[in-house]
């Protein structure tokens, strides 16, 4: 169960964030809670994975994966508050940055899920 915990929090995140981005491309603007559940899934999530991927350090391929997903979902973090505070401001060039966050999130969580399938 315990591998298991990061793959549900950040199942869980990258549902809220299929909806919000749902909500984006139909011009719409998501309730703030679930902007705001976003954002607090994937900080603890990423502080949950820090701590359960530490668990591998004896497997080197295992280490090895958790790091790259521990990478790209700190790339997803950043993104994302970026694309929080892009948004505010200008709102044409927030397209490309969600992009880019769904995408490296995106990647981070397939990483992950294939940590926790190895473990």
């Amino acid at each position: 169960m315990q591998t298991w915990l990061p793959i549900i929090i950040y199942g869980t995140t990258v549902a809220i964030g299929l909806v919000l981005g749902w909500h984006f491309l139909m011009g719409r603007r998501p309730h703030q809670g679930w902007q705001m559940l976003h954002l607090v899934t994937g900080f603890g999530g990423l502080e949950v994975v820090m701590l359960v991927t530490r668990a591998t350090r004896g497997d080197p391929v295992l280490a090895e994966n958790a790091k790259y997903a521990i990478i790209l979902l700190g790339g997803a973090v950043v993104t994302g508050l970026f694309a929080g505070i892009l948004g505010q401001s200008k709102q044409g060039n927030l397209g490309p940055v969600l992009l880019a966050h769904a995408m490296i999130g995106g990647a981070a969580f397939l990483l992950l899920l294939n940590w926790a399938m190895a473990a």
